[in-house]
């Protein structure tokens, strides 16, 4: 199993045809941001993963019934690589109890991604910014 959260983050993406300018366009992350983190220059807050996962079942590519074992294993990597060599041993007994085997995305079907006009690839990169982003923008959080 890759223990990189970038890594895997940027293989997920892929497998979904989505491209970076549609994670960003989301609100939850911009676009650069979610670059750094598949970039491994910035690790993602526990909150944002879990908005990302959910985003991914709402949005229906991933099954509900995946939503908590692909944030489990998120959060996993990401602790995995933390500086604290303590939080690592954490992550580490916390890997060998879960023991289980990483979330299998098989991507849309042909038809789904044609149904959705593949705006993960395109259409994305013309959408405006959403409400939470301009305002957290706005407000220098960024």
């Amino acid at each position: 199993m890759n223990t990189n959260l970038g890594q895997r983050l940027k293989a997920l993406r892929k497998k979904l045809l989505l491209s970076q300018e549609a994670v960003g366009a989301q609100g939850f992350v911009s676009t650069p941001g979610w670059i750094k983190i598949e970039n491994s220059q910035r690790l993602p807050s526990d909150q944002l993963i879990s908005k990302l996962v959910k985003w991914l079942v709402q949005d229906k590519y991933l099954p509900a019934g995946d939503q908590e074992r692909l944030r489990d294993e998120l959060l996993m990597l990401k602790y995995l690589n933390h500086r604290s060599e303590f939080v690592r041993g954490l992550a580490t007994l916390y890997q060998q109890t879960k023991a289980g085997a990483p979330v299998e995305i098989e991507g849309p079907s042909p038809e789904a991604a044609a149904a959705r006009g593949r705006r993960g690839l395109k259409a994305a990169a013309s959408a405006p910014p959403a409400a939470g982003a301009a305002a957290s923008k706005a407000r220098g959080r960024r």
